[in-house]
């Protein structure tokens, strides 16, 4: 582990935190204005959300697993533009947490033209599945990624 950067179960204050700092990046703040009703069964299951903590009160990432049936789920993260320092670390550490899920199938989706954020899911073994019309809360478009583990 890094000096000073700790991961800590998720909890809801996290992502408020990380909202007050002002450090979201760019291609997932419209969506925090609204958190889908399935991001709420997170809170109450351990393991199943992180947060990763810089010092003391720097919230560099948030993220989880919210469950759609035993061997499939939906992933979520979100990341502070400041993350970029800490990337590899972040990088093996959502790894490591995908695969202590044990799920066949992870879906995520992303903003359309928000570069960084397909470009991580492809470093982690996403594939692009396709466009979701007017899929964001604003009426954006997004995409749909998805690993699978044969």
């Amino acid at each position: 582990m890094l000096s000073g950067v700790r991961v800590e179960p998720y909890r809801p204050y996290h992502l408020q935190l990380m909202m007050a700092q002002g450090d979201i990046q760019e291609g997932q703040r419209g969506d925090l204005s609204y958190v889908p009703a399935g991001l709420a069964r997170v809170f109450r299951i351990p393991g199943q959300a992180m947060a990763v903590i810089e010092n003391e009160d720097k919230v560099l990432l948030c993220g989880g697993i919210i469950p759609e049936g035993p061997t499939s789920g939906l992933m979520w993260a979100v990341l502070a533009k400041s993350a970029g320092r800490h990337m590899t670390f972040l990088h093996r550490g959502v790894l490591r947490f995908i695969d202590m899920q044990g799920l066949r199938r992870i879906e995520a989706t992303v903003e359309k033209g928000f570069g960084e954020g397909c470009r991580w899911l492809a470093l982690m073994g996403f594939k692009y599945e396709g466009d979701m019309e007017a899929f964001g809360v604003d009426g954006k478009d997004h995409e749909r990624w998805a690993r699978v583990r044969r």
